[in-house]
Order: C-alpha cells, then structure tokens, then sequence
C-alpha cells in the first residue's frame, strides 16, 4: 500500500512561514519541529510571499473568484430570463 500524505492546515503553514520570515528559527530546525519537508517549508514562503507581491501590485480579487463572479452573472441572467419565460407562459394559458 502507497503512504499516506499528510495533509497541513493553512494556519500551520502561516505559523511555520511566519516564524521563518521572522527569523525565529532557520527552516531546518521548523522541518525537524513539525515533520515536513525544507522544500515544502521553501515552497510555502514562496507562495506567501507571491500573494504579498499580487495584493501590493494591486490585485485585489484572484483570477478564480473574477471567473466565479462572471459564472454567478451568467447563471443569474438565465434564471431572469427563465422566469420571464414561465410568467408568459402562465399568461398565454390564463393562470
């Protein structure tokens, strides 16, 4: 049987690059504190600090929730559109 990932809350990986980009302890010594890979740590701090540089630059949504927004317009104009096209129908009937 394949091992078994583990799996890290968001919270721990804020704790972990926080303490890094802090220098409390080196990336070393939190590997060896909470189990994990030093690339996973790198690759943490990486992506922490790519969402810094993206907020500061002005992005204020991801790309995803514009997608998400989009999607939620599109579906609400059908469902306008849906009903308009019930009402006439109940009318042409009489209801």
């Amino acid at each position: 049987m394949g091992k078994q990932r583990k799996t890290w809350s968001p919270e721990v990986k804020e704790e972990i690059v926080l303490a890094v980009l802090s220098d409390e302890q080196s990336i070393a010594e939190l590997a060896r504190q909470h189990g994990v890979a030093e690339s996973l740590i790198h690759n943490w701090r990486a992506q922490f600090l790519e969402a810094g540089r993206a907020r500061l630059a002005g992005n204020k949504q991801d790309d995803g929730f514009k997608v998400l927004e989009k999607e939620n317009e599109r579906l609400k104009s059908l469902l306008g559109e849906k009903e308009l096209a019930l009402y006439i129908a109940k009318k042409a009937r009489g209801l």
